[in-house]
């Protein structure tokens, strides 16, 4: 059989046709097509929504939020599939928000291929679902997911884990470069790891300068302590910010376990919790992790 030409009006059906939002954005954040579905979840007539930038489709407050990772994402773009793990906030045009979950495929060097789908979340509003700073869940939502991969777990009869993550030196940051840059350097972290996350996994913002993560099917426990000592070699290497040169680092205590009793998710993150402050206590960098 010959190949097929794919033309432009026949790639534009076939977008037309797919059962989820799609948009094609280009890099100034502008809106070049929309299918819709895509309209139909927005609350869009048709053609509304090309020549919008996509921070006119989320609520002010996530605006800088959103521009920051938007950016962060164009400096290396990378297929992300819609994660389980992070609801993220839409805006209708009535000011109605709605619960999304998207999805990210480059598309050649100037456009982005965004899916979208409305989440069936309905327990939490956007609102009060994720970090106003960094656009993360909050301990809330946190929970939520992570009782559902503990569900999981338990089922196929996997591991769970649960890291806790503090920042050390941003206080020195704070001071030396004011709140602002600060800001920008919890921004990034909370960027950093949520690239490193899977879609069945979740990282969350629970403090000023602590995270969590829920990680589901870590093999053992030396897997779990090398992607620990990853993160925080990351971390440390975050670099300049504005043209500041930061220095921080991070921390990290880690838990998991196989053993389906022991997925108290609550407790595990108290363990964790204990375990980051021997790893604080025990100097730059380090990482103490415990199975249950």
């Amino acid at each position: 059989m010959a190949a097929l030409k794919i033309t432009e009006d026949l790639a534009l059906s076939i977008l037309e046709s797919l059962p989820l939002g799609t948009l094609l954005v280009a890099r100034d954040g502008s809106v070049v097509y929309a299918n819709g579905k895509a309209e139909e979840v927005f609350g869009y007539h048709q053609g509304e929504l090309v020549d919008r930038v996509v921070e006119d489709l989320i609520p002010a407050q996530y605006h800088t939020v959103h521009q920051h990772h938007r950016n962060r994402y164009l400096l290396r773009p990378t297929a992300k599939s819609m994660s389980g793990g992070r609801i993220l906030a839409g805006l209708k045009p009535n000011g109605h928000e709605i619960s999304l979950q998207i999805g990210l495929t480059p598309v050649g060097e100037e456009l982005t291929l965004v899916s979208v789908i409305e989440s069936t979340n309905t327990i939490i509003k956007p609102s009060h679902a994720n970090d106003s700073l960094t656009g993360l869940p909050n301990r809330q939502l946190f929970n939520e997911f992570s009782e559902k991969l503990k569900k999981l777990a338990r089922r196929d009869g996997s591991s769970l884990a649960i890291l806790f993550i503090d920042l050390y030196k941003f206080k020195g940051v704070n001071d030396q470069f004011g709140h602002g840059v600060g800001d920008l350097v919890i921004r990034d972290v909370a960027a950093l790891l949520q690239d490193q996350v899977r879609g069945s996994d979740v990282v969350a913002r629970i403090g000023g300068d602590e995270f969590v993560m829920c990680l589901y099917g870590v093999s053992d426990l030396a897997a779990l302590k090398k992607f620990s000592t990853e993160l925080v070699r990351k971390i440390s290497s975050i670099g300049t910010i504005s043209g500041n040169e930061i220095d921080v680092g991070a921390s990290i205590g880690a838990v998991m376990t196989r053993t389906g009793e022991k997925m108290d998710i609550t407790r595990m993150i108290e363990v964790a919790d204990r375990l980051m402050y021997r790893s604080k206590a025990a100097g730059k960098g380090a990482v103490v992790a415990q199975t249950l």
